[in-house]
C-alpha cells in the first residue's frame, strides 16, 4: 500500500511540474545588436516569447508593420514603407533592472531600401548606474545593409551610429553617449 501511495504522489507532482512549466513563458533569442557606448561592446539580443496557455503564439521583439493611409485636409499622415522596430536587452530572459535599446526606421516596400537614413528613432534607457536615464538620438545615422524576406518574417542587417541625450547633470547640461549599433535580427509581423 505504500508503494502505491508513493507511486501516486509522484505521477502527482510530475504531472505538477509539467503543468507549471508549460506555464511559464519560454524565451529565444531571434537576433543581436552589437551596441558600444563611449567605447563598452555589449550584445543586446530581441527576442521571441511563448505565452502560457495559447500554444500557437509568440511575441516579438523585432517585428514590421505597415499602415494604411491616413489622410488629413489631402495629407498623409501615415508612415511611409515598411516601419521596423526592434527592442533589445543584454539577456534572452526577461530582467527589469537590465538596459533596454530600441532602434526603428523605415524601408521601402518594394525594394527594402532605407527611406531615410538621418532619421532613425534609437532610444536607450539605463536602469543603474552612473549613467541611470533615458536617451534617445541627438544626432544619428543608420545604414541598412540587407533586408531579406524570410516567409512572413524580415531578416534585417545594418548599422546605427551618433550621439544619444539623456537625463541632465548637476550642472545642467544633457549627458551624452556616442554609440554603434549594428544590428542583425528576425523581425516578424505586427
Amino acid at each position: 500500500m505504500k508503494t502505491l501511495i508513493a507511486i501516486c504522489a509522484s505521477i502527482f507532482l510530475l504531472s505538477g511540474n509539467a503543468s507549471a512549466s508549460s506555464a511559464m513563458p519560454k524565451y529565444e533569442s531571434t537576433g543581436t545588436i552589437e551596441l558600444t557606448l563611449n567605447g563598452k561592446k555589449t550584445t543586446f539580443h530581441s527576442t521571441s516569447n511563448t505565452v502560457p496557455g495559447q500554444a500557437d503564439r509568440l511575441i516579438h521583439t523585432a517585428n514590421w508593420r505597415t499602415f494604411k493611409p491616413m489622410m488629413l485636409g489631402g495629407v498623409n499622415l501615415a508612415p511611409p514603407g515598411i516601419l521596423i522596430s526592434i527592442t533589445a536587452r543584454p539577456t534572452v530572459e526577461p530582467d527589469l533592472s537590465a538596459p533596454r535599446l530600441s532602434i526603428s526606421f523605415s524601408v521601402d516596400e518594394n525594394d527594402y531600401s532605407l527611406i531615410d537614413a538621418n532619421r532613425p528613432e534609437v532610444k536607450l534607457t539605463i536602469k543603474e548606474g552612473k549613467h541611470a536615464g533615458d536617451y534617445q538620438h541627438e544626432s544619428a545615422t543608420i545604414t541598412v545593409s540587407s533586408v531579406t524576406p524570410q516567409g512572413d518574417a524580415l531578416e534585417v542587417r545594418g548599422k546605427a551610429a551618433g550621439v544619444l541625450s539623456g537625463p541632465n547633470t548637476e550642472q545642467g547640461s544633457s549627458r551624452t553617449l556616442d554609440y554603434e549599433a549594428e544590428f542583425h535580427v528576425l523581425a516578424h509581423p505586427n
